[in-house]
């Protein structure tokens, strides 16, 4: 399916999910999902505005401008799956329209994506650097935030650096711009809807000692859930743990 605003894959029969892609990606990063779990669900997979097939937004890439695109085509009482980027506009969507979600599922991703005295997280001089990266050299950038992905898993990393897809440098950067100022903690244990936040044990780019931080800020409909080995994609590197801890395929 696709409008003016907004490509979305709809695929599979049962009650509505929705999957969130992260930065620099687009909705195939979800395709190794696709064939376990479309016996049991509707997956509705779109491009974020300015990523994979979507245009981009005219002038505004904020989660109030993206989050209206989709609410627009998207269905109510669904569950959403949200990763990394697509996790914290996934929380956006739960703290400003709870009635739409039946349940929240956020992978590898933080309330504040940089770090401060009291979080773990990325140090925003080096995002800052990574932004000017990206308009010197965005092709080689975008390897180079895969690769942090994929610390440890080069057969990963090979296979997916053929699947990138060129993204609009506005959409780009208002992503990075997002990471930058987004903080969400001091407003989750507003949050409840039952929720999972799935973390992974050797993750580079959201640290798994996030966990430690975020649980006293969760309400008690929240869980977390740690998968050891796995990096910032683990629905990818460990496919079958991931969908335990989810349940979504039973």
């Amino acid at each position: 399916m696709a409008s003016n605003l907004l490509h979305l894959k709809i695929i599979g029969k049962g009650p509505p999910l929705i999957l969130l892609h992260g930065w620099g990606w687009h909705s195939g990063i979800f395709s190794p999902l696709i064939p376990h779990l479309c016996n049991h669900f509707e997956l509705l997979i779109p491009d974020l505005p300015g990523y994979g097939k979507s245009p981009p937004l005219s002038d505004n890439n904020s989660f109030d401008a993206i989050a209206s695109v989709l609410l627009a085509v998207l269905p109510q009482d669904a569950t959403w799956l949200g990763w990394s980027l697509g996790g914290m506009l996934a929380w956006w969507v739960a703290l400003h329209e709870p009635r739409r979600i039946k349940r929240l599922i956020t992978v590898c991703s933080s309330p504040r994506f940089t770090s401060d005295a009291n979080w773990p997280g990325m140090p925003l001089p080096q995002l800052e650097t990574f932004g000017k990266d990206l308009t010197d050299n965005p092709e080689k950038t975008g390897l180079e935030f895969l690769r942090l992905q994929l610390l440890g898993q080069p057969r990963l990393f090979a296979q997916l650096q053929s699947q990138l897809l060129p993204s609009d440098m506005k959409a780009l950067q208002g992503g990075l711009d997002i990471l930058k100022k987004t903080d969400f903690r001091s407003q989750l244990h507003g949050i409840n809807i039952p929720s999972l936040h799935i973390f992974g044990g050797l993750d580079t780019l959201v640290p798994v000692e996030i966990v430690n931080h975020l649980q006293p800020l969760l309400s008690p409909h929240a869980q977390t859930a740690i998968i050891p080995r796995a990096g910032h994609i683990p629905f990818l590197s460990h496919l079958s743990t991931f969908l335990q801890r989810t349940n979504l395929s039973q």
